[in-house]
């Protein structure tokens, strides 16, 4: 119930929806006061939410700061967390589809090649509301074997649906068939401290590795200043689910 019920909650907290609802309000309100604040509201929401340079300093407060590949030591297993694929982009059968996260899976793999980690773990099944989707860790297997990355190497854990899950059904991998083994957890920047949080909740010993980071460098230029940004939207989606599921996550003792 309650999985669903986050899945619910997600539209209910997108930005681009109070904007939605408040001239939705606008258009049928018959108060010409109540139509002129419904109005201003719009407006400034929109403007707050578009201004990318807000957002960049938001999330550079929220996401962990950056560690150099180069300064990392070994490990014997990169546990990543999914969510960095696309299921409904055709074809299917011969390629694997990313979403704007597939960072995570590309400097996962990168650190492979680095031999920052001996094997990768890949957690994550169907992450959506009637679970009708192939399970990602087992098409991120494929993908990443097709780069040449054997198959001994990569751990599938293809049960996972959420964040709590992929902490949940991990630990039972590791304790079972990877006792004592040392960890990196891998996810995007953002995630990081809910991440973070389930594993060490579920009694996982990790060292955390924020890839896919949103937050850039500050720059004092027009089209990151004043000028609109079209993504502006979408990225503080992704932050505002992120901190709601971090508030309910904590309230059902999740973290």
């Amino acid at each position: 119930m309650f999985y669903i019920l986050s899945k619910i909650l997600y539209f209910l907290i997108q930005p681009i929806n109070w904007v939605f609802l408040l001239l939705l309000a606008a258009l049928f309100s018959k108060k010409p006061k109540r139509k002129r604040n419904c109005l201003i509201w719009t407006v400034g929401l929109f403007l707050f939410f578009s201004n990318h340079f807000i957002f960049n300093q938001v999330i550079r407060l929220w996401e962990p700061d950056p560690v150099l590949i180069s300064n990392l030591n070994q490990y014997d297993i990169g546990i990543l967390a999914g969510g960095y694929s696309n299921f409904f982009i055709e074809p299917q059968e011969d390629r694997h589809h990313f979403n704007p996260r597939a960072n995570r899976l590309t400097q996962t793999t990168e650190l492979f090649f680095a031999n920052k980690i001996e094997r990768i773990l890949l957690t994550g099944g169907s992450g959506y509301l009637y679970g009708q989707e192939p399970s990602e860790a087992l098409e991120a297997k494929q993908f990443l074997m097709r780069l040449g990355i054997p198959d001994s190497v990569i751990i599938v854990e293809s049960l996972s649906r959420n964040t709590f899950e992929n902490a949940k059904y991990t630990k039972a991998i590791l304790a079972k068939e990877f006792p004592n083994q040392s960890c990196l957890l891998i996810t995007s920047a953002f995630h990081m401290p809910r991440t973070a949080a389930c594993f060490k909740k579920a009694g996982i010993r990790f060292t955390p590795f924020c890839v896919d980071y949103m937050g850039e460098k500050t720059r004092f230029m027009p089209e990151s200043t004043i000028i609109p940004d079209r993504r502006g939207f979408y990225h503080w989606e992704i932050l505002v689910k992120e901190w709601v599921g971090y508030i309910m996550y904590k309230l059902r003792g999740y973290l």
